[in-house]
């Protein structure tokens, strides 16, 4: 264990060897080895740690982002893992009606592909509602902006001295 480079431990050594790790405590000689390479790895280890530059050890963010990874990982295997679950079940579920003489499987078949092009439909739907709604929502800007302009010319048509009140009559024009 020791030239192979794998940790020298209790557990370990009687894991190896497939015996008790109070067998290993009983032998003096043997656990005062045991406990001689784990002490000379742990220094070696320890000193390795201190030569490498600081860049290279283990930091809490290292391990943060592993675990991050790892959880990530473990998520998309799970949800392969039903995926091929329910495909497994559709399988055998299919073996046993052929062998009861019914073939449902060409219903099931039609009415998934059936479901699939129904999301398509209802996520091509979602995408134009939310185009028609950011189409409304510029509209609303324009007639927002429209409207107040619109006041705006009004205030100033209906100000005394204002362009409607100062503007000559026309000629053509006849009183009533």
């Amino acid at each position: 264990m020791e030239h192979g480079g794998d940790p020298v431990t209790f557990p370990a050594v009687a894991r190896r060897a497939g015996v008790s790790v109070s067998l290993l405590y009983a032998d003096a000689d043997l656990a005062g080895r045991i406990a001689t390479l784990r002490d000379r790895q742990r220094q070696a280890g320890s000193d390795r740690a201190w030569r490498l530059p600081a860049r290279s050890l283990v930091t809490e963010q290292s391990l943060r982002v592993e675990l991050a990874n790892a959880r990530e990982r473990a998520r998309r295997l799970g949800e392969e893992n039903g995926v091929l679950h329910e495909r497994l079940g559709r399988h055998l579920g299919a073996a046993a009606d052929i062998a009861r003489g019914e073939a449902y499987e060409p219903l099931v078949e039609r009415l998934e592909q059936r479901a699939a092009e129904l999301e398509g439909d209802n996520h091509r739907q979602r995408q134009h509602i939310v185009q028609l709604e950011s189409a409304i929502r510029e509209l609303s800007e324009s007639l927002d902006a429209a409207r107040a302009m619109n006041r705006e010319l009004m205030s100033e048509l209906n100000r005394p001295g204002g362009v409607a009140q100062a503007a000559p009559r026309s000629p053509n024009r006849r009183r009533v």
